[in-house]
């Protein structure tokens, strides 16, 4: 077996397990968690505490994002970016289909996916330079914080290099293509380990607050 193939193959299914098995472990240990210490939440329970909260946050409509609306348009768009394009990008897709499952879905248009990469690339970008040029953001950051802002953003931009052959002067494109999915494989594995779970977890624990307060009159 070639190093490509261990890595497209035998590693690639590791990562996805290390990845749903981890964030089902995040899940259930905060639902156990939450069970135990604020029990009181669940005697409160009101999926219409949730659903509000949830429309307030992801439309967005909230007093946060209206005090930094730039800001927050960033954020919005830099994670919905980040969602669709691993699952909508017609390379992706294919390995699907030809994988034992044949599984297969809609594309997004190359050029559109090409667009929203490059979106994923120039927001992850102006995050890492905000990072490290705010004093106070830099007080408040330790190593992972920047770290995981590059390990998000390294698919996106080998997947580019990838596609268009951006360093086929300095590297093979089989030597990018290892690059691209390695730099995939550490992100998977990489979510249910950091603060990346936050992308599940949010909705775990912004449930959780929205029943809190709402049972005490306030908005969330």
């Amino acid at each position: 077996m070639s190093f490509y193939n261990f890595v497209a193959g035998p590693l690639l299914w590791l990562s996805f397990a290390v990845f749903i098995i981890g964030l089902l472990v995040r899940i259930v240990t905060f639902v156990k968690v939450s069970r135990e210490k604020d029990k009181i939440i669940y005697q409160h329970f009101n999926w219409r505490y949730v659903f509000l909260t949830f429309a307030r946050w992801l439309m967005p409509i909230n007093p946060t994002v209206a005090k930094t609306p730039a800001y927050f348009l960033l954020v919005y768009v830099f994670h919905f970016c980040l969602l669709v394009v691993p699952v909508f990008l017609q390379g992706h897709i294919i390995l699907w289909e030809e994988s034992r499952f044949g599984f297969s879905w809609p594309a997004l248009p190359h050029l559109l996916a090409d667009l929203m990469t490059l979106v994923v690339i120039t927001i992850a970008a102006l995050f890492l330079l905000r990072r490290i040029l705010s004093r106070d953001l830099r007080l408040l950051s330790d190593f992972s914080d920047y770290a995981l802002l590059v390990i998000a953003g390294l698919p996106f931009l080998t997947g580019y290099w990838v596609t268009h052959g951006t360093l086929d002067a300095i590297l093979s494109s089989y030597s990018m293509q290892i690059i691209h999915t390695l730099s995939g494989e550490l992100m998977l594995v990489m979510i249910p380990l950091s603060k990346l779970s936050h992308f599940v977890l949010f909705f775990f624990s912004r449930g959780a607050s929205a029943v809190e307060f709402g049972r005490r009159g306030y908005s969330m």
